[in-house]
């Protein structure tokens, strides 16, 4: 009887204990497709709102100050994070020319996201890496991959010359203002580790 008593309290302890945990690991998009199917079949990125704007400010003549800027946020649609990727330039005269990469804002998604763009040519480029815990949660796979989009910019320009410029006053200004535009980016090279 008493043992009777201690294993009718106890199997309940020993069966929750061992089922499986009710945490999901699998990540599954809003399609249905899970991490690793999007990462596998058809993967592609979504760059929104891309703004490159500039300012060329003569402050003298001869002194000139300028900057541009670049900013967008990329949809990763198989791990479904959006980063948030920005960058100044004073490299004259276009600002970016594909050769320096930039970071990315990463802190809340984990991975890494690059990104470089070539004003003379319009061309954005990606580089970016996350993982996936769908297939197996004990051998998660790591995806890396590079991408990139032409982009077709509309830009507009403003000038602004001081005729009776003295010491301390801005003697020109010009900027460049282009209007936002999505892409989708297309990768060239993926890699898969698990």
């Amino acid at each position: 009887m008493y043992l009777a008593s201690v294993l009718s309290l106890a199997l309940p302890l020993i069966l929750t204990s061992t089922s499986a945990s009710p945490i999901s690991t699998r990540q599954t998009n809003s399609d249905g497709s899970s991490c690793s199917d999007t990462s596998f079949n058809n993967f592609q990125w979504q760059a929104s709102n891309f703004d490159f704007h500039a300012t060329y400010t003569f402050s003298t003549p001869a002194h000139q100050n300028s900057w541009g800027y670049a900013s967008f946020d990329l949809l990763n649609p198989a791990d479904q994070s959006t980063v948030s990727c920005s960058a100044t330039s004073s490299q004259l005269n276009d600002f970016f020319y594909g050769w320096t990469q930039y970071s990315c804002n990463d802190t809340l998604r984990g991975g890494s996201t690059k990104f470089d763009f070539n004003r003379p040519t319009s061309e954005l480029r990606v580089e970016q890496s996350w993982t996936c815990r769908d297939q197996d949660p004990q051998y998660p796979v790591t995806f890396t991959a590079k991408g990139s989009a032409n982009l077709t910019l509309g830009c507009s320009e403003d000038f602004y010359q001081n005729a009776n410029w003295t010491m301390g006053e801005i003697y020109s200004r010009r900027t460049v203002t282009c209007g936002k535009v999505d892409a989708v980016v297309v990768p060239y090279e993926i890699s898969a580790i698990a």
